[in-house]
């Protein structure tokens, strides 16, 4: 059976502006290190993973929340560089908490900052983002909580 439309997210982000929405969405995903690509010849770096489904908050019949498998994109990118990321350890987990824009000389840095302090900083000459749902959701563990 196939999803109703309105449970389609698929997002394109071409400004500073647009990726805040898509960090408001993808906030809180649970990353596996395996799922992350960067890919210089093609100039993009993608991930998939678990997102918490944020934008369902009143309508959940589930008391945890939902999750859904979620893959994003970034295309023009010339460098990526990341902090506190062994990309050895296919099998360890990232917690996403924002996606940023500052701008820069050459276009824009995009950050991607995870919880405990790894991040992934990527060299882009202009915001071109896609993040789209790949699966049916599902109830989650728990919901995510922030401490301060």
């Amino acid at each position: 059976m196939s999803k109703p439309q309105s449970d389609i997210l698929k997002l394109v982000a071409q400004t500073p502006d647009d990726l805040t929405v898509i960090s408001a969405l993808l906030q809180d995903m649970v990353i596996r290190v395996g799922d992350i690509a960067w890919l210089p010849e093609e100039k993009r770096f993608a991930a998939v993973g678990n997102r918490y489904r944020w934008e369902k908050k009143r309508l959940f019949r589930k008391p945890k929340g939902e999750r859904i498998r979620t893959g994003f994109h970034f295309s023009g990118v010339n460098d990526a560089q990341l902090s506190g990321i062994d990309l050895s350890e296919k099998e360890s987990f990232l917690e996403l908490l924002s996606v940023e824009a500052v701008e820069s000389d050459a276009g824009f840095f995009v950050i991607l900052n995870f919880a405990g302090g790894p991040a992934i900083k990527l060299a882009v000459e202009a915001i071109d983002a896609v993040a789209s749902d790949l699966s049916e959701g599902w109830e989650a563990i728990a919901r995510p909580t922030h401490s301060l």
